[in-house]
């Protein structure tokens, strides 16, 4: 949850902007875009594996197969430092059949006005 404040609103509509565009690139498969979603240095966790850097974030999204991520809405809550620490469940319907389910954990941070992930941690909590 947001502080209630006048900034809360231009806050979530900033974090659902970067999920949605997080979900919409990768099921593109659309890897240069997606890699821009995150600050340079950034880390997106999966399981025990940690990409990071523009190249390996692109290859992530490039190679992702054919699904459509369907993702909660966000339980946002501001840091001191302006930065945001987000939570949602997401699930994720695979081309054959398969579906995943879980939770991705962010912290997001501003970059030249615009909000971007400084780190998402993805855990798959079901697989079917």
């Amino acid at each position: 949850m947001l502080d209630d404040d006048a900034d809360a609103g231009r806050r979530l509509a900033a974090v659902t902007r970067l999920q949605a565009d997080y979900t919409r690139f990768v099921d593109d498969r659309d890897g240069e875009a997606f890699s821009r979603l995150f600050v340079a240095g950034a880390t997106l966790v999966l399981g025990d594996r940690e990409i990071a850097g523009e190249p390996e974030l692109a290859a992530f999204a490039g190679g992702a197969p054919r699904a459509v991520h369907l993702q909660g809405v966000p339980s946002v809550r501001l840091r001191p430092d302006g930065d945001l620490d987000a939570a949602s469940s997401f699930t994720v319907l695979i081309a054959g059949g398969d579906t995943l389910a879980g939770r991705y954990t962010d912290r997001m941070t501003w970059e030249d006005g615009r909000l971007v992930f400084a780190r998402r941690h993805i855990d798959i909590r079901v697989k079917g």
